[in-house]
């Protein structure tokens, strides 16, 4: 038998002899000496099991095996990067009906002649401040999640405005 679950059983066992006999020599009755010894041995246990484990038995902590797109992606862009990402005036031809696009980090619609900001490698669309803040604390489209870093950024065409059609019809 282990040692340390010998200790533990000597502690478990102990407690419940000793009181047994004090009792008895007291002139307790048995059910309470029963009830005291039970409390008194679930007080052991708890207090031996909080102790956790003795620190040979605790393993190494190893290193982050982390890999480094994902520690950058929750690390965000700098404000370089950010502001290298190409602006440009929302502009919505409409075919049939259909609303307009939808900005998924606010939630809310992008309405003709807003400032926009698209994503170089997915080409989601945002309003200019929202992926702004949203890029500051997450370097990955809120979308999709496709990293985007400074490299994808600097290899976007500049354009003047994002034509977006709506019309299914065709």
């Amino acid at each position: 038998m282990p040692l340390k679950l010998t200790i533990i059983l000597l502690f478990l066992l102990l407690p419940w002899c000793i009181t047994c006999a004090v009792l008895k020599l007291a002139g307790v009755p048995w059910l309470t000496t029963g009830a005291v010894a039970a409390v008194l041995l679930v007080f052991v246990a708890v207090t031996a099991l909080s102790m956790g484990p003795s620190p040979s038995q605790q393993q190494p902590v190893a290193e982050s095996t982390a890999d480094p797109p994902l520690e950058a992606a929750a690390l965000g862009l700098g404000a370089s990067a950010i502001a290298s990402l190409p602006v440009y005036k929302y502009k919505e031809k409409r075919g049939g009906g259909g609303g307009g696009e939808e900005c998924s980090v606010c939630l809310g619609e992008v309405k003709p002649k807003e400032t926009v900001k698209q994503l170089p490698v997915c080409a989601h669309l945002f309003h200019e401040g929202c992926i702004d803040v949203w890029l500051r604390s997450h370097g990955t489209c809120p979308v999709c999640r496709t990293r985007v870093n400074a490299a994808t950024v600097a290899a976007v065409p500049a354009s003047v405005e994002v034509v977006v059609h709506t019309d299914q019809a065709n």
